[in-house]
């Protein structure tokens, strides 16, 4: 599959709802819709630069790669962003809240 600036940008905005989506899951490791928004577009902005000719390749039985259909690409490169806006969401989170919580005083 190739590297493409749809799939890239597809990756960005799932990569906001995935974060967004973690964060209001676990809302004490949450800091702000504003940071949701900038942590889940980087995340989804790094996946969908890094990661997209990855996601998108699909091995058959004997071994041979198959390559994606229109919607099966946007859904694997929809769901590999919002995974990780949500993983890094819920990483700056965690750091936040042990920060807060083991700050002295």
């Amino acid at each position: 599959m190739n590297w493409t600036f749809t799939n890239l940008l597809i990756q960005v905005i799932t990569g906001i709802l995935g974060g967004h989506l973690a964060a209001s899951v676990m809302p004490e490791y949450g800091f702000g819709a504003f940071g949701h928004t900038v942590i889940g577009a980087l995340a989804g902005g790094l996946s969908g630069y890094f990661l997209q000719a990855l996601a998108g390749t699909l091995v058959t039985a004997s071994g041979s790669l198959t390559p994606p259909t229109a919607v099966e690409e946007a859904v694997v490169q929809g769901v590999t962003g919002a995974v990780t806006g949500g993983i890094l969401t819920l990483v700056v989170g965690f750091i936040k809240h042990s920060i807060d919580h083991h700050r002295p005083g």
